[in-house]
């Protein structure tokens, strides 16, 4: 994730919302796949220096969502709203 997050630009405030594509019809958690997902982001944006920390005054809402399945290219997607 290093390479990705540090072509980021520095966030003040945000809003994060994690969409997954499993890789198969089997049911899954969609909160246990995101926040696993969710507390290492969140560290490595502060870590990284992209955001002053991952507390509510600087990331109040944080959002998951199941998008479909995906055999060929499974993965969780991240969008960053400044707000």
């Amino acid at each position: 994730m290093k390479e990705q997050i540090s072509t980021l630009p520095t966030f003040n405030r945000i809003r994060i919302t994690y969409t997954i594509y499993p890789e198969s019809k089997r049911l899954c958690d969609v909160s246990n796949i995101s926040s696993i997902v969710d507390k290492f982001f969140s560290d490595a944006l502060v870590e990284l220096g992209k955001l002053p920390d991952d507390n509510y005054l600087y990331l109040p809402e944080v959002n998951y969502r199941f998008g479909a399945i995906d055999k060929t290219n499974p993965r969780v997607e991240i969008l960053i709203e400044e707000l």
